[in-house]
């Protein structure tokens, strides 16, 4: 039996008994999992690192309730309809204030964090914390760099055709931004897009030694932090460390960029 197919029924048995979730977000079951980077870098090695990029380490023991984390990325079509409601501003690339034609399953961007967690508080959810992002981005794989054994590509079955390249399990390096949420293949836990497609906001402000002094439990990211943390890579990244599922990357809550999006959690 594959290792992904013994994961896999793992996975089902530990979500098994928690409440049938609603069909747009997945169970994440509580337990413990390692957060961080397990290894360094090869310019960690030979010093061209700042040591002040160094905050996804130590790697350390996490525990964290069972918890509930939408299944896509939140999407145009669904900010849509929060944006009608509540008279909330529209990304600014939006003409009109009304979705691109024929983009509506694409992820939204152009939103801050303030943005985010609106819409979030409006579907009756939170952001997830930093913590629950990994814990769902990793798809119950431990020490992996990226959310399935295979990283980024899958690989090629021994009768491929010569010359063929493995097959994408994410959307990164492309140029001409975001594709429609769920295209790639889900992780093991069934959330779609955790690498990829568009970079992701969480609820946790930044702190660069926060690793070290963070709580066993349920961590929630430093009191006050100006920065706020988004997570996942994003269609225009093309290097592994920025796609990993333990990079942290941090910028003004204000920002609006078309490779930041969110997606949502909630408690089970």
């Amino acid at each position: 039996m594959s290792k992904a197919v013994l994961l896999t029924l793992v996975l089902a048995a530990a979500t098994a008994l928690l409440p049938s979730p609603p069909s747009d977000m997945v169970s994440i079951p509580a337990g413990d999992f390692w957060m961080g980077r397990y290894h360094m870098w090869l310019i960690d090695e030979i010093g061209w690192q700042t040591r002040d990029r160094m905050d996804d380490r130590p790697m350390h023991l996490v525990y964290l309730d069972a918890f509930l984390i939408d299944r896509y990325e939140v999407t145009n079509s669904d900010y849509a309809r929060f944006v009608e409601e509540v008279r909330h501003r529209a990304p600014f690339h939006w003409r009109k204030g009304r979705v691109p034609q024929e983009k509506p399953r694409m992820p939204v961007y152009n939103v801050s964090w303030d943005d985010a967690a609106a819409y979030c508080a409006w579907s009756s959810k939170r952001l997830p914390t930093e913590a629950e992002w990994e814990k769902a981005a990793r798809g119950g794989y431990e020490k992996l760099s990226h959310p399935s054994s295979n990283g980024l590509d899958d690989e090629l079955a021994e009768d491929a055709d010569e010359g063929a390249k493995p097959v994408r399990l994410a959307h990164y390096g492309y140029p001409k931004g975001p594709i429609d949420v769920s295209y790639y293949p889900p992780n093991a836990y069934g959330a779609y897009d955790m690498i990829g497609n568009v970079w992701e906001w969480v609820a946790d402000g930044y702190e660069l030694y926060y690793y070290s002094v963070s709580p066993r439990e349920n961590p929630r990211g430093p009191k006050d932090a100006p920065y706020k943390i988004y997570r996942g890579g994003s269609w225009g990244d093309v290097d592994e460390r920025l796609l990993s599922v333990f990079y942290r990357n941090f910028t003004d809550p204000a920002m609006r960029t078309s490779t930041i999006g969110f997606r949502c959690a909630s408690d089970s």
